[in-house]
């Protein structure tokens, strides 16, 4: 068997050698959530499990417990607005080392069960371990369709226009403020950064509508950044299941946190490539794009048109000024790239930059 070196990679892997059926089942492995259909139902329940690993996903020094219970649920529940599911239950599992107090388990579950984070869905159990070895999360979400209506990863369509909420890039550039020794921000723009990386914000309220509103062709979370994940949304979609589409993406138009060129970032290179980022990414139909934009709730985060579908299954390019284009290489966040953990990147500086 040849060496698994990606998680892509291993994801085809167990699609392969587990391609669960069931007339109860809608959606199995591949998607940002399994969905499933229990008997005569009207609505579909979507089911999500994400993990956070001391050294590789957070590190004490930069976080507070309740900060990382805000962080543990958000990624779960980013997940299910990308399904377009409204937040149901969840459970906790929970493995800590011997030097974790009593004090910092009820904060993180604080954080983990405030309104503000789990935005409805209720706690109903989960697993308590020990570990030697650092902090160890998982927290498993479940979410309910609304009207019978969800959005998958596939469905997007050659023309296509590609829009993503919020703006791009202020997760990695709260990273690397965390990485220069930056825990205290001077700034409202490394405050901003910093709530960013250390407390997400899934996009709930925005990922239910945009299922609702039957202007979207397909809807995933930009968890591993753009780079990363448009190849995903692009290879799910198309005339036919995992026919696949390409893309076209335009710099100038990338919705970019310029605000951390001072503290040394490429913003474009962050909003390309950052991960951690939980805004929506989704197709819109070329013919709804008026009526899309007109009726998009001036409440929700904003959202931004970057480029389009194209029919060159695979083929994903970035446009740069003077029409100069090139392959988008896929630079973002994978598990198992060894150098991405954030273990290895060692704070420089002892203070805040700029």
């Amino acid at each position: 068997m040849p060496k698994l070196t990606s998680e892509n990679q291993i994801i085809q892997f167990l699609q392969r050698r587990y391609p669960a059926k069931s007339a109860l089942l809608k959606k199995g492995i591949g998607d940002d959530a399994a969905v499933m259909r229990f008997h005569q139902r009207e609505e579909y329940w979507s089911v999500t499990t994400d993990m956070l690993m001391e050294g590789v996903d957070f590190r004490r020094e930069w976080t507070t417990p309740r900060q990382l219970g805000r962080k543990s649920i958000a990624v779960n529940l980013s997940d299910l607005a990308a399904m377009g599911a409204r937040p149901r239950f969840y459970t906790v599992s929970l493995a800590i080392p011997p030097d974790i107090s009593k004090n910092w388990i009820s904060e993180f579950y604080e954080g983990l069960a405030a309104p503000e984070s789990s935005k409805g869905a209720q706690l109903i159990g989960g697993d308590l371990s020990r570990t030697e070895h650092g902090i160890a999360i998982s927290i498993t979400a479940l979410g309910e369709s609304l009207n019978g209506k969800v959005l998958y990863r596939s469905g997007g369509r050659a023309g296509d226009l590609l829009y993503v909420t919020g703006t791009l890039g202020r997760s990695a550039a709260g990273l690397r403020l965390l990485q220069t020794g930056c825990v205290n921000p001077r700034s409202r723009s490394q405050r901003e950064a910093l709530q960013s990386h250390q407390m997400p914000e899934p996009r709930c309220e925005a990922g239910i509508w945009l299922a609702q509103c039957g202007y979207v062709d397909c809807m995933m979370d930009l968890s591993d950044g753009l780079s990363m994940d448009l190849p995903r949304l692009c290879a799910a979609s198309g005339v036919g299941a995992g026919n696949g589409v390409g893309a076209e993406i335009r710099l100038a138009d990338l919705p970019i946190f310029s605000e951390s060129r001072q503290w040394g970032c490429d913003p474009v290179e962050c909003a390309l490539h950052g991960g951690e980022e939980y805004e929506l990414l989704f197709a819109v139909k070329s013919a709804k794009r008026h009526l899309f934009e007109k009726n998009y709730p001036s409440s929700f985060p904003k959202v931004t048109q970057i480029g389009k579908m194209t029919g060159a299954a695979g083929k994903i390019w970035i446009t740069g000024p003077g029409k100069n284009r090139r392959k988008l290489p896929e630079q973002g966040y994978d598990h198992f790239r060894k150098s991405q953990s954030c273990s290895e990147k060692s704070a420089r500086e002892r203070r805040c930059p700029g």
